[in-house]
Order: structure tokens, then sequence, then C-alpha cells
């Protein structure tokens, strides 16, 4: 499988090209392209989270928990939470992505299980589309495909670096195939993600407007103004005032 190097730098570089063509191509500003950028640079190293050596986990870890406070400021400031609570929930956030974050995946997690997969590929996309807090539902998407993307070129990397070739025959290594997967060896793993993957889709869809919400009744597309009145003569002469003068 591809090292650590490979991966920062190949979603490195995509991130930096993903940015050039959302600004170019698609009229995002630049800040939300930066943005976009350091989305999928991070994504890149995303799978490496069940990893069994310390530097990813590490690293990983490092930016989650830098990244955790801001997305939920990003939210609670939109709900109209206080100052003093939106620090705290910033600092638990972070004590938590930090530290217990890295202990639940060390516990429950084995390296090149469902964290390197196609399900993990969308509901990690499908995550940062919810968690990004923005009115613009194309903004939402811009952060969400830099997502998919720098996720999928490490899956695409791990993949390549499972093929061997000495000059005459190509051998697989028995990594080949564990990264372009969908679905594991086990069965619990199996149903969390595909139970995740149907939850954020589905409220991924409601967020985009595709889907409607239950409950909730569609607007009628075209509205009928008019300023007709049965009873109303057709013409009225408005009476002036006794004591009128004019000017």
């Amino acid at each position: 499988m591809a090292g650590y190097r490979e991966h920062v730098t190949v979603s490195g570089l995509l991130g930096i090209a993903y940015s050039l063509a959302a600004v170019f191509l698609f009229g995002y500003t630049a800040v939300q392209a930066t943005i976009a950028a350091a989305l999928t640079w991070i994504a890149g190293m995303l799978p490496d989270l069940d990893s069994e050596s310390g530097r990813p986990v590490k690293e990983l870890t490092g930016v989650t928990a830098a990244l955790a406070p801001l997305l939920l400021l990003q939210n609670v400031h939109a709900l109209g939470v206080s100052d003093d609570r939106c620090m705290l929930f910033a600092l638990l956030s972070y004590a938590f992505a930090k530290y217990g974050g890295a202990f639940l995946l060390g516990k429950l997690t084995v390296h090149r299980g469902m964290f390197h997969s196609i399900p993990a590929l969308i509901i990690a996309a499908e995550l940062t589309f919810v968690a990004y807090h923005s009115d613009d539902v194309r903004v939402r998407l811009l952060m969400g495909i830099g997502v998919g993307i720098g996720f999928l070129s490490h899956l695409v990397l791990d993949e390549m670096y499972s093929v061997q070739w000495d000059g005459s025959r190509v051998r697989l290594k028995k990594s080949a195939g564990t990264a372009m997967k969908f679905f594991g060896d086990e069965a619990i793993p199996n149903g969390v993600a595909l139970g995740m993957l149907l939850l954020l889709s589905y409220v991924s869809l409601v967020q985009a407007g595709i889907v409607r919400e239950p409950g909730t009744e569609p607007a009628p597309d075209v509205i009928q103004v008019t300023t007709e009145l049965d009873d109303a003569p057709p013409f009225r002469i408005a009476g002036e005032p006794e004591d009128t003068q004019l000017r």
C-alpha cells in the first residue's frame, strides 16, 4: 500500500487543482476554494484513521481535533447560543476528538476495515455536506465533493501499490482489493456503515431540497394574484373635502 507521504502529496496536489477549478470554472470565491482545498488534502489521510502505526493516527486526530470546534461553532452560532456556551462546546469537542476519538478508534477499528471502503468515502462526503454551515447549497456541495475526492485518492493509491510488476509478470499483494470494497468481513461494521450511509444520504437529500421533509407541503409553483372585486364599481371618484384650498 502507499505510504503516508504519498497520500499527503497526492491529496494536496488534488486539493490545489480542485480549488483552481472551483474559482475559474465554477465561480466560487478564493476563500471558499481554499477551504475546499484544505478539506481535500485532509481527506486524503482519513482512511488511515484505522492505521495500526502511530503517525497517521496522531496527525489525523490532531487535525480532526482542530476542525471539530470550528464546525461546531459554525452551527451553534446560527442557533443563537451564547458566547460562553460556544466556548464550552468548542473545548469539549476538542477534548473528545483529541483523546476520546483516538481511544475509540484504537478499540473499535481494524486496519483495512470499513474505513477503507466506498461506503466510508460516501459517508465522509455526506457528513461534510451536513456539518458545514452555509445557506448556499453549492458551497456545501463544494466541501463535500472535495472530501470525497481526497478520500478516493487514498483508496486508489492503496490499490495501485498493491500491484507489483517485476518486469516480466504482474503479481498482486494480499492487500489487493481491500481498499476499493463495498463490504468487509465482519457483519457488525458492515451494518453500522450501511445504517450511517442510509441516514446521512436521507439527511443530505432533504437539506439539498431534493427530498421533501415529512410533514411539510411543497410551495405552489404559481401564485395567482387578482385585483378583481365582485362588489366594487368599475369607476370610483374620490370626493374633495369641502375646506380644500387650491394654491
